[in-house]
């Protein structure tokens, strides 16, 4: 039986690149090498495994089922072998790197840009590369190193650490509940207009006195951006529930007046979330535990 053949380990950090950065023309960015090199590896690469790993269009690249089944047991031999140079690396120098974060629009802006800023300049020798989205990218087959997330998570098989407890809060515009009267008990609540976000449930949760109560509510604008939401709501289009980090401001400044605020609404967890293969690496690790210092346990 013929040996299998050896692969060169500067292929295989190529093609993990150009997977990772989802053309070979960034993955040459990332790499500080000429993309018709990235390229060349990449074709080596498949020429010594005997697949095709990549599907090359006009717009960039994508995995063919052998490429990513090889990608994900190679990445995470890549990640170990990088946790390995920086348990060496960490008795003499500091930790670097790249580092690709995915973190929810509105809470990015609001809470972590400042953090992460701060992060980076701690360590100057890392490079962050920071996607501030409300979609749930696949963190795996995209990339990262590392998601911040809001609200229940699915199970999966993401290494998670929660962070804290996101405080929600129920508003509207005076002018708006004047108009429409002010809920005394959650129940009222569904004879009202309300903002809801893309894929929120119409059934919110309350708590009482005698535990959880449900309200169906009744949208009239959804939307997949929680800015809209709160201008929406100041222009006394409606009710809305959003973290009391969003809303905080506006009704500081009248702008909003929080509604209910004796029946408080369900809040949800904020969470870190990593690919096991990224969770041990240093950089990663300095900053899980840089968040977990910034963050009680009720934000």
């Amino acid at each position: 039986m013929p040996e299998p053949k050896t692969v060169d380990l500067l292929d295989v950090r190529a093609f993990a690149c150009v997977v990772e950065a989802g053309s070979m023309a960034q993955a040459a960015v990332r790499l500080g090498i000429a993309k018709s090199i990235v390229s060349r590896r990449v074709s080596q690469l498949e020429r010594t495994l005997g697949a095709v790993m990549l599907t090359r269009t006009a717009r960039g690249t994508s995995l063919t089922d052998a490429g990513r089944t090889y990608y994900l047991r190679a990445a995470a031999a890549l990640a170990e072998l990088e946790s390995a140079q920086e348990a060496v690396g960490q008795l003499t120098t500091e930790i670097s790197g790249h580092l690709r974060i995915s973190v929810p629009l509105a809470f990015g802006e609001f809470c972590l840009a400042p953090l992460l800023a701060a992060f980076a300049a701690l360590h100057p020798k890392i490079q962050l590369e920071i996607r501030f989205e409300d979609r749930k990218a696949d963190l795996i087959n995209e990339g990262y190193d590392l998601a911040v997330r809001i609200g229940n998570l699915p199970d999966s098989s993401l290494i998670t650490r929660r962070l804290a407890t996101v405080r929600a809060a129920v508003v509207a515009s005076p002018t708006y509940l004047d108009a429409r009267g002010r809920p005394a008990r959650p129940s009222e609540l569904a004879g009202h207009d309300v903002i809801l976000y893309e894929n929120a449930t119409n059934q919110w949760r309350f708590e009482g006195p005698d535990g959880w109560e449900y309200v169906r509510v009744n949208s009239r604008l959804r939307t997949d951006n929680g800015q809209m939401m709160l201008a929406a709501a100041c222009a006394g289009l409606g009710v809305i529930i959003l973290p009391w980090f969003m809303v905080e401001r506006p009704v500081e400044e009248g702008d909003l007046e929080h509604v209910l605020p004796e029946h408080p609404h369900e809040g949800g967890g904020l969470h870190l979330l990593m690919p096991p293969a990224r969770a041990s690496i240093a950089r990663v690790r300095a900053l899980v535990a840089f968040l977990v210092d910034k963050f009680g346990p009720v934000i």
